[in-house]
């Protein structure tokens, strides 16, 4: 006697149903009375269930059509599409919950009507959670908007990002919170299952979690966006793509380079397109027995090739100074400074400047020294 009391307390009672369920009420409290006819209730459910559905479905084709007419505003159609396609859910689920309230007494006098209770808050809950994960393209839309009106394209990517993670976060908490209505021990021990899978994930995908919050952190600071130029210490090139994984950039030989984006949110970047300008310097080498009025005639020639030049700013103003006298030459170092940051014209001034100077000390008469490389950086 002691071992079956024992055992039978030891069994765990099977989950009850909410006792006062909303819109049906207190089902404990009901009295059962039998029906007329149950062929004319069931037939008359089937015929209202299905009126729902149509009416939901008619909703959703007429609300698409309005989302439509709606497309200068993203916000406004996105509210409308995302309502339609709720309604074909909502409208049924919420209509057996009525049909259940009006027949509670005959579902009670056959025994069904916490199965029924339950069955109805459980569908409920599955149109409750197809209705957000529909519901959220509003706010996903009001991101996208504000996204659209920066000019980094990296807000382009991180808003799809959140998207589905928020997509994803709703399939989840909807599933589990309707898994609770039908058996809360179940959702206890799968809860517990997942917190396991999620730990034993996390220690096996160190890497990838790295590279996640790496790309998360890169979105956040933008360092760069989509198209830039940028020099990441031991490689330069086009930015072509960010991944959850990886960084995607053209090198300047046209090869593609993925760079784990965990070790690039760590390493020092250089936005080359960012920048305001660009600095060229040049070494013009003298030949050594050259005589001082010559070389400071060959500074004051290419200070006035300087003045003024192609992409000056005033802030930036070109320096020109014999800076070393050398075993084999008598150097003259030339810097400037070019706006905006174009290479290609800036290149093309550079070598403008290179042939002019040429010709100039050339007519000067001051000669070039024969060895030595000069220096562009």
């Amino acid at each position: 006697m002691f071992l079956a009391e024992a055992a039978s307390s030891a069994t765990p009672a099977p989950a009850a149903p909410p006792a006062n369920p909303f819109i049906i009420g207190d089902i404990h409290n009901v009295v059962g009375s039998a029906p007329q006819d149950w062929v004319n209730i069931i037939v008359h459910s089937i015929g209202y269930i299905a009126m729902a559905y149509v009416v939901g479905w008619a909703a959703k084709k007429n609300l698409r059509w309005m989302a439509g007419n709606f497309s200068a505003s993203p916000i406004i159609e996105a509210t409308v599409g995302a309502v339609g396609k709720a309604l074909p859910a909502i409208l049924p689920a919420y209509t057996i919950l009525y049909l259940i309230r009006d027949n509670k007494a005959y579902l009670a006098h056959a025994g069904s009507l916490e199965f029924a209770a339950t069955a109805a808050i459980f569908l409920c809950s599955l149109a409750h959670t197809t209705a957000v994960f529909y519901l959220v393209a509003i706010p996903i839309a009001w991101a996208q908007k504000l996204a659209d009106q920066t000019e980094n394209k990296l807000d382009d990517i991180l808003v799809p990002m959140f998207a589905t993670v928020i997509r994803i976060a709703v399939v989840l908490v909807g599933s589990f919170k309707a898994i609770s209505i039908v058996d809360p021990k179940a959702s206890d021990a799968i809860l517990g299952l997942l917190a396991g899978a999620v730990v034993g994930l996390a220690f096996a995908s160190q890497d990838t979690i790295k590279n996640v919050f790496g790309a998360v952190m890169l979105i956040i600071d933008q360092p760069f966006t989509l198209g830039d130029i940028i020099n990441t210490g031991t490689h330069e090139g086009k930015v072509e793509a960010l991944g959850l994984r990886s960084t995607v950039i053209v090198l300047m030989d046209g090869q593609k380079l993925a760079i784990p984006n965990g070790d690039l949110a760590t390493r020092p970047i250089v936005n080359i397109t960012r920048r305001d300008f660009i600095r060229g310097q040049d070494l013009v080498h003298l030949e050594t027995n050259t005589p001082a009025e010559k070389v400071a005639q060959a500074v004051e020639i290419i200070r006035e090739l300087l003045v003024n030049h192609e992409g000056h700013h005033a802030s930036h103003p070109p320096l020109v100074h014999v800076v070393e006298f050398a075993d084999w030459a008598v150097n003259i170092r030339l810097m400037y400074w070019y706006y905006p940051a174009n290479a290609v014209r800036q290149l093309d001034f550079n070598q403008k400047l290179i042939l002019q100077i040429v010709e100039r000390l050339h007519k000067a008469d001051i000669r070039l020294a024969v060895m030595g490389t000069p220096q562009n950086r």
